[in-house]
């Protein structure tokens, strides 16, 4: 069984893990964030300047995710005995309001935008201003995806999806900034800002559903449950178990169940069980605080 140093020093790997990743974003989309802000004035491109407003925004989210990771590593205290992991979760959740504000924001000024009638000018710059976004993604994306398999942390895996889904967005502004460079027509603008909008829109849908689960505890999904089901009925000694609870804060995983014992064994016998069953639970769920209650058979 995992004992609490080697614990700790999981903790803080993975805490490192996550904080240089989120270094790598925040340095990164400031970098975006500017470049765009530049070429989308040079060319007057409403698609553009949506983009470099995205990339804004995912300087900002970035900025609060590192500060909540650094909170949300410290041990549990007297006043959060379950330590601080639902910070990530709370921060994931703000995240994702944060980017369907930025979703309107991004559909207002593009409407304004063709509104005033702007004419996209030297396509060529903001062709290459996409193209080179796009590459700096995905170095950005491989970073965070590393990090997030390692740690298994929400707010990682919320990071790599809208920065994935930037490399897909930046598609669609490469079409569109092609289609009025061969056309001549500004509309494509327009709709490669609209696209974007209801792009940004959907992401927050997708990260706000995955943090408000762990908000409210909801239990781990159906295939970990049935690996843990596997797990605890192949060990030997164990006649049943019940009351099983489970739920995700951050990258920690709580499991809490009874176990149903022989009552004819002793308790050395029915320690023996319990930890070596905690120990095969641990070893599947990495980081997971795991409490067993010990029942007799026919007892409550």
């Amino acid at each position: 069984m995992m004992d609490k140093k080697t614990g700790r020093s999981i903790i803080m790997n993975h805490t490192q893990e996550k904080v240089v990743s989120l270094r790598w974003a925040i340095g990164l989309s400031s970098l975006l964030a500017l470049l765009k802000t530049i070429s989308g004035l040079t060319c007057s491109s409403a698609t553009l300047l949506a983009s470099a407003l995205d990339s804004l925004m995912d300087t900002g989210v970035s900025s609060v995710n590192y500060l909540s990771v650094r909170k949300a590593s410290k041990p549990p205290d007297d006043d959060h005995a379950y330590g601080h992991e639902k910070i990530e979760s709370l921060a994931s959740y703000t995240q994702g309001i944060i980017i369907f504000v930025f979703a309107f924001l991004i559909l207002g000024d593009t409407i304004r935008r063709t509104w005033a009638r702007n004419i996209v000018f030297h396509s060529e710059v903001a062709v290459a201003t996409i193209i080179l976004s796009a590459v700096i993604n995905l170095f950005l994306t491989s970073i965070l995806h590393r990090a997030g398999s390692k740690t298994d942390s929400l707010i990682l895996k919320a990071e790599k999806a809208h920065y994935s889904m930037d490399i897909l967005s930046y598609a669609v502004i490469l079409v569109a900034l092609l289609l009025v460079k061969w056309s001549g027509w500004s509309f494509w603008d327009l709709l490669g800002g609209v696209l974007l909008a209801i792009y940004v829109a959907y992401l927050a849908a997708r990260i706000l559903l995955q943090a408000g689960s762990e908000l409210v505890d909801r239990s781990l999904a159906k295939r970990a449950l049935d690996e843990l089901d596997t797990l605890i009925r192949k060990q030997p000694g164990v006649l049943s178990y019940h009351q099983m609870r489970t739920r995700k804060a951050g990258a920690k995983t709580f499991i809490d169940f009874h176990l149903v014992l022989e009552p004819e064994q002793t308790f050395e016998e029915a320690h023996e069980i319990t930890e070596s069953l905690i120990e095969k639970i641990g070893t599947r769920f990495e980081n997971a605080d795991i409490t067993v209650h010990e029942d007799p058979r026919g007892g409550r």
